[in-house]
Order: structure tokens, then sequence, then C-alpha cells
């Protein structure tokens, strides 16, 4: 879609070649400097932009798509998360033309289109891939050590506008709160990796312990960053339905990946071998990635190489919301707050 988009808007530019028709007398104009989606509006008449955002509309636009549910060959189900469609509202785009400040970049306005069948109206599954129509891939990042390469890799996040996913256990958060507190702080999105890693989470299920730990590690993480955990990684990515009920019991999505950069093992995650991954990557994909030097070296270069290809790095809430993220606008969900409170 962003490829047909761009394709429509360098036709547009043709005809229109920075002219604009005669004027209405005494008409209201858009100030100078005022533009949308690249295109500069500057002292047009309602006429003259409507006519401009018309032309627009027809090529940013796109359908809604339902969320889905599958199972794999070992039995496991899966779900795809909804998008919602949307087109150019043309009177609204307008309005926010006629009342901009010379010189403002004037966000799209949108009318969205619900898509069919929600996330929430499917039965429990597991999720490993975001809808492949947005433009976007997510970085899931487990922590259970790497205190020093967190330290490196969180301004990288930052200088590069990407948001990502921490999944921490609860047991580094603990020895690590401060650390913890400025990952919230930086606008990333905190998650439960489980409590205490020594055991897997199936082992933990039949041991009747997993719903514990994992409590545990919720609890640890909300009261350091006092924002609410909603999804839950599960050590080593092992799940059956176990697994999947008790991370449901406790108001928690089960997630796993699409793309794997294996950095753990950094005998085979060579820096060349982690860039290979992310040059892989398509939207939707969500990304597993570990605080290794190995990692951090390429962090940067793969950012730029995602961004390059138009993808936005979101958080996995960002990435599960029916949002779908038009080109030019913002998020068109309203953000959620966290749980309040702080340690």
């Amino acid at each position: 879609m962003a490829g047909a988009l761009a394709l429509l808007l360098a036709a547009l530019a043709l005809p229109w070649g920075g002219r604009r028709p005669a004027a209405d007398n005494g008409a209201l104009r858009v100030a100078q400097g005022v533009t949308l989606l690249g295109f500069d509006f500057s002292g047009m008449t309602e006429r003259e932009a409507k006519a401009l955002l018309g032309e627009l509309a027809t090529g940013y636009r796109a359908l809604p798509v339902s969320a889905r549910r599958y199972e794999s060959a070992d039995g496991i189900a899966y779900t795809v998360p909804e998008l919602n469609g949307y087109e150019l509202d043309v009177e609204r785009s307008w309005l926010r033309l006629a009342t901009a400040p010379p010189g403002t970049a004037v966000e799209p306005a949108v009318q969205v289109q619900p898509a069919e069948t929600r996330l929430a109206d499917l039965p429990l599954g597991a999720i490993r891939q975001g809808n492949s129509e947005k433009q976007a891939v997510a970085l899931l990042i487990n922590v259970d050590w790497g205190t020093e390469e967190l330290t490196r890799m969180l301004p990288i996040l930052k200088r590069k506008d990407a948001r990502a996913t921490f999944f921490l256990s609860g047991r580094w958060a603990e020895q690590n709160p401060n650390l913890t507190r400025l990952i919230a702080a930086d606008g990333h999105e905190v998650a439960t990796h489980g409590h205490n890693l020594t055991h897997g989470p199936k082992a933990l299920a039949r041991a009747g312990r997993l719903k514990d730990d994992i409590a545990q590690s919720v609890r640890v993480i909300e009261e350091i960053t006092g924002r609410k955990v909603k999804y839950y990684a599960p050590h080593k990515a092992e799940v059956d339905q176990a697994v999947l009920q008790t991370a449901a019991d406790l108001n928690l999505q089960t997630v796993l990946y699409s793309l794997d950069t294996v950095d753990w093992n950094e005998q085979y995650a060579t820096p060349a071998r982690i860039l290979e991954t992310f040059q892989k990557a398509k939207a939707g994909d969500l990304i597993l990635m570990h605080p290794k030097p190995n990692t951090v070296q390429v962090l940067e270069q793969a950012i730029d190489l995602l961004q390059s290809r138009g993808y936005r790095l979101v958080t996995l809430s960002e990435m599960l919301s029916p949002d779908p993220l038009p080109p030019g606008a913002t998020g068109l969900q309203p953000p959620e707050e966290g749980t309040g409170g702080s340690r």
C-alpha cells in the first residue's frame, strides 16, 4: 500500500506542478508553508484544497483485515490480530489545513473502518506475528542478564526513535530496579518473561508452580515501573495448552516470535548473521533478540535498515492494536494508562 501511495503522490505532483487554479476572491486560504502528505497547500482556497485532497484520497485507503486463528503441526493454536481499514477524510483534512498555523505539516484526518472479526472474538491462542498489512515491526527483547549491554542498547533505541518491548524476568527486575524504571521511562513496553528461569514453563506447569512464578514476576515489574503488564513470553518459547491457559488466567497474552536472531548463541550469531536476520524482516514481524554484545554492535545498522524500508519500530501493544498506522498519521487508538505507583 505504501508503495502504491508513493506512486500516486508522484503522479499527482506532475499535473499540479506547483501551480493552482485562480483563487476565489475573498475566500479563506491555507496559510503559507502548510503541507499534508508532502504536498504544499500554501494559499489554496477550500475548493482548490479539496480538489487535491480528493485526488489523494483515491490512493490513501486500505480495506480492513479480520483477525484469524490457525493451528500448527504441534497442535498449538495461534492467532493473528485484526487491522482496521481507513480512508482519507477530505472534509476534516480541509478543516485541519484551514486552521493550521504557517509552516505546519498537517496530519491527515482519517475515517476508520473496523475489521469484522477481532482478536478478542477468537478462542485462546498464542501470538507469534503481527498483521502483515501493518507497515511495522516489533523488537522483543528478553532480559534475564546482559545489564551492561542494556545500558548501551537503550541510548541507541532512543537516538533512532525506536520503541521495543522488554520481556523481563522478575528476578532480574528485582536486582536492577533503576534500569527497569529507565526502560519504561524511555517509552518502551515492559512485559514478563517469568520470574525464575531455572525451569521451563512446562515443567513449572506440571509441578503446579507456573501461575505463582508468572504472578510474582508481574507484581515485581508493575510495582517498579507503575506500568501494567499484558504479555508473557515463555522461557525457551515453551508453550502448550496448560501454559496458554495459565497465562490467560492471569489476564496475560502469551507471545512468541516470527523472526529469531538466535543472538544468545554468540558463537553462531556473529554480527553479520544477526544483520542477515534483520534483512529477512517483513511487515508484521516480531523479532526476538537479547542484550548481547554482537546485537548491540549492529543494532543501529539494523534499525536503519528496517526504517529505510518504511517500517515503524513499535511496541507489542502498538503492533497488536487494530490501528492501521496510515502513512503520515500517528496512532488512531488512545494510549493505555499505567497502573500507577513505583518503587
